[in-house]
């Protein structure tokens, strides 16, 4: 089965989040992802994933 990668943009509007948002889970490594030269790349199973476990990802754990 192949893997489809988002964008930020991609990863940002499939929950409805904010961009900067985004940029931020993943440089805390709260949120997988995947940096390719400059850019930012999100599995998007994982981010189903990370969705459905209900955490609260700006939470202190």
């Amino acid at each position: 089965m192949e893997t489809k990668w988002l964008t930020v943009i991609e990863a940002a509007q499939y929950p409805k989040m904010g961009r900067s948002t985004i940029y931020k889970l993943a440089q805390e490594g709260k949120l997988l992802a995947h940096k390719v030269g400059r850019q930012w790349r999100f599995d998007a199973k994982e981010l189903d994933k990370w969705l459905k476990s209900g955490k609260l990802a700006w939470t202190e754990d």
